[in-house]
């Protein structure tokens, strides 16, 4: 118990310092500690004293499972609008989904009294492809890259 409350104790003071840059996550793990009762004026000795570490970890775990949920939606959206980013070595496909163009007008294949016959019959010209020059991000209002 004793290891337990030192790590704490170093915890809430690398916290303490940092508070001044503190990020997100830092700001929402001293605000269940504050909501909790903990008082960063008291001794270091006395700062976890009546204070319930288990409703701040639940505290914190709720703000986490807010942000991981916020992230899973925004994959959600991002995949039902980039789809060919599901399969692998797709993400750079421009022509996914539209309709390829066979290189072959014809193809025949017969039966002869030695085997069999094949033939294609090539076009003269072929288009040069797909120039699409979209965004990564196919959603509306999301353009960070014109590639």
């Amino acid at each position: 118990m004793e290891g337990f409350k030192i790590t704490i104790l170093t915890v809430a003071g690398v916290l303490a310092v940092s508070s001044a840059n503190a990020s997100d996550n830092n700001r929402a793990i001293q605000q269940c500690l504050d909501s909790v009762g903990y008082d960063r004026t008291a001794p270091v000795e006395q700062r976890f004293d009546g204070v319930d570490i288990t409703a701040a970890a639940k505290c914190y775990h709720d703000y986490k499972t807010k942000q991981e949920v916020a992230a899973l939606e925004n994959m959600r959206d991002f995949l039902a609008a980039n789809p060919r980013y599901r399969y692998p070595g797709q993400s750079m496909n421009r022509c996914w989904g539209k309709e390829r163009e066979m290189p072959f007008t014809s193809a025949t294949i017969s039966a002869t009294p030695y085997g069999f016959t094949a033939g294609v019959s090539y076009k003269d010209t072929m288009p040069a492809g797909c120039y699409e020059n979209g965004p990564w991000d196919n959603r509306e209002g999301s353009h960070d890259y014109d590639g």
